[in-house]
């Protein structure tokens, strides 16, 4: 998958912009474009869109004119419209974006039971991978960690593995550092072998990592234990109960990990 654009979601109440920063680090490994995109209506506390284009655009344009400094093509659409996720998620199609970035913050367990994240929506509804920034910091090494679920006999498991891969390699090699791959598993009697999954992956044996136990757990002691900057993980149900149980995974690791996450779906 060519990395030629980025919908970055910017945030109008945030003093810092994490997805724009990630989004100008990845422009300068991958030469992609850059779309910034900021959506509100009278729910965010404007009157009018005329009063959020004096008080927004220079916003946009200032960090437009960064990224411009810097020699990288970066747009700005300023939209007025409720249900801001949905919108992102048309003008990431609109534009053409490969992927979306967006700034990502801790949530309790119950204020994600309470209700349906922005975070979350966003996962469900694009059809473009997602990349979910924590607080911005310089990544350390650029380590990539891909969960991935090789004893799945479904072609769209299949699939979006062989998907999951190809961007882990490709993203690796981007940022000149290792892509490693984890998967969980709960049966002892039928665990995976290491070393079919690094043939598969094109990776060595030790940058396969299997563990026993729920995914979300898996993938964060990992994680941590390698200090990665970037996990890769696929969603297939995004729908009804499977879906629910692939958004609580999601958001586990968005809440228990320093790391980006990357959802494709």
């Amino acid at each position: 998958m060519a990395l030629d654009k980025i919908l970055v979601i910017i945030d109008p109440t945030a003093d810092q912009q994490p997805a724009f920063e990630r989004g100008l680090d990845s422009a300068r490994d991958t030469g992609a474009l850059l779309h910034l995109y900021l959506c509100v209506d009278e729910q965010a506390g404007y009157a009018s869109l005329e009063g959020a284009q004096e008080q927004l655009q220079p916003l946009l344009d200032g960090l437009s004119n960064r990224a411009q400094q810097e020699g990288f093509e970066a747009a700005s659409e300023l939209e007025w419209a409720p249900d801001w996720p949905k919108r992102a998620v048309s003008a990431g199609a609109r534009c053409g974006a490969s992927m979306i970035f967006k700034n990502s913050f801790d949530h309790s367990s119950v204020q994600r039971e309470l209700r349906e994240t922005s975070d979350w929506t966003l996962l469900r509804m694009a059809s473009c991978p997602v990349l979910m920034v924590k607080n911005f910091h310089d990544w350390k090494h650029r380590r990539v960690l891909a969960a991935i679920n090789p004893a799945s006999t479904e072609a769209a498991h299949i699939k979006l593995d062989q998907q999951i891969i190809s961007l882990a390699q490709q993203l690796a090699g981007a940022y000149q550092s290792d892509a490693h791959f984890v998967t969980a598993f709960q049966d002892l009697n039928h665990a995976p072998r290491a070393d079919h999954i690094a043939r598969d992956c094109g990776v060595p044996e030790e940058q396969v990592h299997l563990q026993k136990g729920k995914a979300a757990d898996v993938i964060r002691d990992v994680a941590a234990n390698l200090d990665v900057d970037l996990i890769i993980v696929g969603t297939v149900a995004r729908d009804g109960i499977k879906g629910r149980v692939v958004g609580n995974t999601c958001e586990r690791l968005l809440d228990q990990t320093h790391s980006d996450l990357l959802v494709l779906n």
